[in-house]
């Protein structure tokens, strides 16, 4: 038992600006498990998410003088997505599509703005690993908005394959996320 142990998060955030290593440890020590397992529900093999929640923590002390944490668990969980988020784009990895619905139907109340940043950034990584030419064809149609006949002439394309393209982009999305493609277009 730490003389650390009876202080509120806010009080150690506090000792953790300053410096004060034991405040940092009990922080760790009071977190680690919880988001180790937060990370392992949110797929990440028990490697990752050591990994994970170890690279949290030492953002957290690298960062510690420049920290603005309101509430201390929402902070760490929403780290501990990023860092998830991250990983899969870095190296990725197909199975985040089981992140969607994670994140989007999280258990905790964070802010939803959030949450929204989280599904964005999950959609960019699920649109870079589409074939070089549906990706090209995705960003154009939903994201620059332009319509099949002027992606045909601007690829060289027939009309016919642009549309075969985006089916197939949007029939593979449905396929994962059933109800979210609904929402893709809230987002886009």
């Amino acid at each position: 038992m730490s003389q650390y142990d009876i202080h509120t998060d806010e009080q150690l955030i506090a000792l953790l600006k300053c410096g004060d290593e034991a405040a940092f440890t009990e922080i760790y020590d009071r977190y680690w498990n919880q988001l180790y397992k937060s990370a392992c529900r949110k797929k990440a093999d028990k490697e990752q998410a050591k990994e994970i929640v170890h690279d949290v923590f030492l953002d957290i002390w690298k960062r510690r003088e420049a920290l603005n944490i309101s509430y201390l668990p929402a902070y760490l969980e929403q780290a501990v997505r990023f860092r998830l988020i991250n990983y899969i784009n870095r190296n990725k990895i197909p199975a985040f599509f089981d992140l969607f619905e994670t994140l989007l139907f999280s258990p905790y109340e964070a802010d939803q703005v959030l949450k929204q940043k989280d599904f964005i950034k999950l959609l960019e990584g699920w649109v870079d690993i589409l074939p070089e030419t549906q990706r090209r064809i995705f960003i154009q149609y939903f994201l620059k908005e332009l319509s099949v006949k002027e992606i045909a002439v601007e690829m060289n394309l027939s009309p016919k394959t642009i549309q075969n393209n985006l089916s197939l982009s949007l029939r593979h999305l449905r396929t994962r996320f059933g109800t979210l493609v609904a929402i893709l277009h809230f987002f886009i």
